[in-house]
């Protein structure tokens, strides 16, 4: 059987397909990538990709999004998930000026079965033209049901291609059921996190005698986004007994770090937090799972909508401090980050769930079987 995978052109939305399509192979299955830009990364884990869009890079995609869409980066107010509630169809027509090219390698490709990312409208489109099945693989905590397309502004796309959205697409959670928006899904899957690979520091397998913290703020944005944020980090560091690992761009480490604190150019998100007692990032999806399922605590400074809504959930299970402003991250907000009793216990709940749900190789066996 030949499998499409379809994740929308931006690593964050690629890398949490990766475990299931290496399930597919392990299983015998041919398996092709459709994407672009930065999400082209998946060939490093050893997956045939095609191009859709060439020479187009992900952060001028992002440009693009905010001068033709400027509603959906517009502040969210009180109600993060409501804001986003409606916001969604929205963010799936976003992605139509990149649909077409992504269909037609879709159908060059011929697949028996299409596994999409439900905020990128393509993969319906493809299983619709050619009758095969289609299953949405979710990528975080907020729930993308595959009915967004029934309706305009999310049916651009169906419209134009004159199909209609099939019937009965079932969706694969990757996020635990007592953590993702509106209660699980048809199929409930183990996060297994993805993050590249790399040649580990020595530094990485160092015993360490007092808490390590990771700090990131993802991979979009630039280094103003959280200059704010680093700052105030590093302001705190020197009053704690913890060692602090800066895993963000060169170009924004600063000239002068305290002593407990160290950068890392790239290395591998679930190799570092193995070593890791908290995690202070922006609420990426990525991110904010790869620690869920490390049992690493976390404190969450998110920026954008779709992170603060990612907030929300966390808040809501207890999984995460989440700071309103930067101004919050501080020296006692860290302090009690590694002190919470409460926040550990749910840390390790959260943990286990993960690990007790179906693997990606479990999962293959019944996706195959619709298909």
């Amino acid at each position: 059987m030949r499998v499409l995978f379809m994740p929308g052109p931006a690593i964050g939305h690629a890398f949490p397909l990766v475990p299931l399509g290496w399930a597919f192979r392990a299983a015998g299955h041919e398996v092709v990538f459709v994407t672009a830009g930065d999400a082209l990364a998946v060939a490093r884990a050893g997956l045939p990709v095609l191009d859709a869009v060439p020479g187009r890079t992900t952060s001028d995609m992002q440009a693009q999004f905010i001068r033709d869409v400027p509603r959906l980066f517009e502040p969210i107010g009180a109600d993060p998930i409501g804001e986003m509630e409606e916001r969604k169809p929205y963010i799936v027509s976003a992605w139509d000026p990149f649909v077409d090219a992504h269909v037609a390698l879709g159908e060059w490709v011929q697949p028996d079965l299409v596994v999409y990312d439900p905020i990128f409208a393509v993969g319906p489109v493809v299983a619709a033209r050619l009758k095969v099945p289609a299953v949405a693989h979710s990528l975080g905590l907020a729930r993308f049901t595959p009915d967004l397309l029934r309706e305009l502004p999310g049916a651009v796309a169906m419209r134009r291609h004159g199909v209609t959205l099939p019937e009965g697409i079932p969706t694969v959670d990757i996020a635990p059921p007592s953590l993702v928006e509106g209660g699980p899904a048809e199929t409930s899957m183990r996060y297994v996190p993805y993050n590249g690979g790399g040649v580990l520091p020595d530094w990485l397998r160092s015993p360490v005698d007092r808490p390590r913290i990771a700090v990131t703020f993802g991979t979009l944005g630039g280094p103003d986004r959280f200059a704010a944020g680093i700052e105030r980090v590093l302001a705190a560091a020197s009053g704690l007994d913890a060692e602090f690992v800066l895993a963000i761009g060169e170009s924004a480490v600063p000239a002068v770090l305290p002593p407990n604190v160290r950068t890392t150019g790239w290395v591998p998100l679930n190799q570092l937090l193995r070593g890791c007692a908290a995690a202070i990032h922006h609420g990426g999806d990525g991110t904010t799972l790869t620690c869920a399922a490390l049992g690493v605590r976390q404190l969450v400074l998110p920026g954008s909508p779709d992170e603060l809504v990612t907030g929300e959930l966390l808040r809501a299970r207890g999984l995460a401090h989440v700071l309103g402003s930067v101004d919050e991250l501080d020296a006692a907000a860290i302090g009690r980050l590694l002190t919470d009793a409460e926040l550990g216990r749910v840390t390790g709940e959260v943990r286990a769930e993960i690990a007790a749900l179906p693997s990606p190789a479990e999962v293959v066996p019944r996706l195959a079987a619709a298909a």
